[in-house]
């Protein structure tokens, strides 16, 4: 028994190593479109229907999700570096990568002629930049800003008018996110570092009228960034951000958090920004970033699951690359796919097989005969009962005899 395990667990290992390579599928960009500009940005994407939009340094792109092999296709604001939009019917606000100019451009024809309508407060050598624009769940004449200079904003016009919120957003405008709860959108949060590093997020629960500072006290780690949170489907109680070689979890709508450290060998290797609780199967949590500058040779995209809501996480899928650092921008998902936006291209990757990978990449098999705690099949679905085999449980294999 002990050698057939032993053979199961070298195959295994074998079989990861060969399929982690062909888990990323290019979707053919073309171009390096979402490469940095400047010292930081974040350019993001949207599906809208079965249509991704990106934000990318030449303009506005989409593609047809439903066709394969489609090409991209130009949508408009041509050779101008987004960062982010906003729709209204045939109107798209679009933010713009800037310094102390032209940040919030409109368009009434899909991109192919606009007007700069940037308020004077967002003009001026002293004023910073734009890092961030959002758009509320169900009015889309709300959007929020973050301004290095002036904090965070708020605009229920659909960007004419803005009105400031706080005095300040959390620390690099690289690693400080704000958005809107989406299904309790009075709730408005950032998300960051503050000054000496330590990790924070600040909430209204009231729409922006009052502010709690949620920070080391909570038990963030220092040295340390809580990025975009993201929020369980039918349970809109918990939240959950990764950081830097941390995931953030709270189950009392942000009010306490917990840092789950889930792998000890990537404790600090690892800068994670994006997650999504899967929309059909919500114990299933997707998380996607980037190598850390820390002392690592080469550049990659990291993306790992957790099949237990979060609470553990399985070993990381790696993407390498031949330069120096490779930011993740964004990561979305499209039914059975996940997107992921990162500076030299849009990857897509299959649901099942990233969960069937990373389930199947043993790295300890206990003989356990045990019933407590959630059990997982190898597709990280929940089992009531079980019989002879390999399962998971606390994030862990186990070998059920």
């Amino acid at each position: 028994m002990k050698i057939w395990i032993l053979a199961l667990a070298m195959l295994a290992a074998y079989s990861t190593a060969i399929a982690q390579n062909q888990l990323f599928h290019s979707l053919g960009l073309g171009f390096e479109g979402g490469e940095r500009q400047g010292s930081c940005s974040h350019p993001r994407m949207h599906i809208e229907g079965d249509r991704l939009y990106i934000c990318t340094c030449q303009g506005l792109y989409t593609k047809d999700l439903t066709a394969e092999n489609c090409a991209w296709q130009l949508v408009g604001f041509e050779g101008i570096p987004l960062q982010d939009y906003a729709r209204r019917g045939n109107d798209i606000l679009v933010l713009r990568y800037n310094e102390g100019g032209s940040f919030l451009l409109l368009s009434h024809d899909g991109g192919q002629t606009y007007e700069d309508v940037t308020p004077e407060i967002f003009r001026g050598k002293n004023h910073g930049r734009l890092p961030s624009l959002v758009q509320h769940p169900t009015d889309p004449n709300t959007l929020l800003v973050s301004s290095t200079y002036w904090g965070l904003l708020l605009s229920t016009d659909f960007g004419q008018t803005w009105e400031c919120l706080t005095e300040s957003v959390y620390g690099n405008p690289a690693a400080s996110f704000i958005g809107f709860h989406p299904s309790r959108p009075n709730i408005v949060y950032n998300s960051g570092e503050g000054m000496v590093y330590e990790g924070h997020i600040k909430i209204s629960y009231d729409s922006g009228q009052t502010w709690n500072d949620h920070g080391n006290s909570l038990g963030f780690p220092g040295d340390n960034c809580v990025h975009q949170p993201t929020f369980h489907p039918t349970n809109p109680d918990r939240w959950l951000a990764g950081g830097e070689g941390c995931v953030f979890l709270s189950d009392d709508n942000g009010q306490t958090w917990s840092c789950q450290n889930y792998w000890g060998d990537e404790s600090r290797t690892a800068y994670w920004y994006f997650s999504a609780f899967d929309n059909e199967h919500p114990d299933t949590v997707y998380m996607a970033g980037c190598l850390g500058r820390n002392g690592q040779e080469g550049a990659c995209i990291k993306l790992m699951c957790s099949t237990d809501g979060g609470r553990s996480w399985h070993p990381s899928h790696v993407m390498t690359f031949e330069k120096d650092f490779e930011r993740v921008n964004d990561l979305q998902q499209y039914g059975d796919r996940l997107l992921i936006y990162s500076e030299s291209d849009v990857y897509e990757i299959s649901k099942d097989d990233l969960v069937r990978q990373s389930t199947t990449s043993i790295q300890s098999i206990r003989a356990d005969k045990s019933q407590d705690g959630i059990i997982y099949d190898l597709q990280g679905r929940r089992v009531n009962q079980t019989s002879k085999g390999i399962f998971i449980k606390n994030g862990k294999k186990y070998y059920i005899k």
